[in-house]
C-alpha cells in the first residue's frame, strides 16, 4: 500500500528530471550551434580578408572593409539594438520589431549624407561608388526588413534556422566577393558590395522560407525613397559623367 501510495509522487520527480535533462540538452545545443556559428564568421572573415588584400587595391579595400562596413554597421546597431534586446528579453508585441526598418531609413540617409559630405574626390571617383555604396545600404535595409523574423527565431528558440541563416550569409559573401574580384578585378569596390547584399539576401531568403513575408509596399517606398534621394543628391553636386546624369534623373523619376 505504501509503494502505492508514493507512486505518483515518484512519477512526478521523474516527469521534473526528464524535463530538466530535456532543457539541460536544448541549452547545450543552442550554445554549440552558436560557438559554431561565431567560429564559423570568424573563420570566414579571415580567410577572405587575407584573400582580397591580395585582389584589391588598398584604396579599394580600405573604402569596402573599413569606410562601407562602418556606414553598414552603424546603421544596423543605431537602428534595431535597442529594440532587438528589449524585445528578446521581454514578452512584448512583436510588431514592434517593424521599428528598426522606419528607423533604418532615416539613421541611413543621415549616416549616408554626412559620409559622402565628408569624401574627398579621390574617393567618391572610384570606380562603382555610388552604387556600391547603394548596395551597402540597401543590404543593412534588407537586415532590417527580416528582424520581426528574428526576433520569432530567437523566442521559439531555433537555432537551427538561425544558424542556417546567419551561418549562410557568411559563406553567401565570402564566395560571391572572392568570385566576382577574381571575375571583374577592376570593379573591385563593386564585387565587396556585391558579396555583401548577396549574404543579406540569403540571410533575408532563409527567414522568408521559414517563415513568410507580408510585404508593406509603403514601407519599401519609403526606403527607397529616402536613400536614393540622399545618395543622387549628392552625386548631381559632383561632376559627372553623362550616364551617371542620365541614370540619377531616372532615379528621382521613377521613386
Amino acid at each position: 500500500m505504501a509503494s502505492d501510495a508514493d507512486r505518483p509522487g515518484t512519477e512526478a520527480i521523474t516527469s521534473v528530471e526528464n524535463t530538466n535533462a530535456t532543457s539541460i540538452s536544448s541549452t547545450l545545443k543552442t550554445g554549440r550551434s552558436l560557438v559554431l556559428l561565431q567560429l564559423l564568421t570568424r573563420v570566414l572573415t579571415f580567410v577572405l580578408n587575407q584573400s582580397l588584400v591580395r585582389l584589391a587595391s588598398p584604396e579599394v579595400f580600405g573604402t569596402a572593409a573599413i569606410q562601407f562596413d562602418l556606414i553598414y554597421t552603424t546603421i544596423l546597431f543605431l537602428s534595431r539594438e535597442g529594440i532587438r534586446n528589449a524585445l528578446i528579453r521581454s514578452s512584448s508585441n512583436i510588431a514592434l520589431a517593424r521599428l528598426p526598418l522606419k528607423f533604418g531609413v532615416a539613421v541611413a540617409g543621415t549616416v549616408v549624407g554626412i559620409y559622402l559630405y565628408s569624401s574627398n574626390s579621390l574617393t567618391t571617383s572610384q570606380e562603382g561608388f555610388y552604387v556600391a555604396l547603394g548596395l551597402y545600404v540597401a543590404a543593412a535595409l534588407v537586415e532590417l526588413w527580416v528582424e520581426p523574423m528574428y526576433i520569432q527565431t530567437i523566442r521559439s528558440g531555433r537555432m537551427g534556422v538561425r544558424v542556417q541563416a546567419e551561418g549562410g550569409m557568411a559563406i553567401v559573401k565570402a564566395v560571391v566577393t572572392f568570385l566576382s574580384l577574381v571575375l571583374a578585378p577592376k570593379q573591385a569596390l563593386l564585387g565587396f558590395a556585391l558579396g555583401q547584399f548577396g549574404g543579406a539576401v540569403w540571410l533575408a531568403g532563409r527567414y522568408i522560407w521559414e517563415y513568410g513575408v507580408s510585404l508593406d509596399r509603403y514601407v519599401c517606398w519609403l526606403v527607397w525613397r529616402r536613400v536614393a534621394d540622399e545618395i543622387v543628391e549628392r552625386m548631381t553636386k559632383r561632376p559627372m559623367g553623362w550616364r551617371w546624369q542620365i541614370l540619377a534623373r531616372a532615379s528621382l523619376s521613377m521613386s
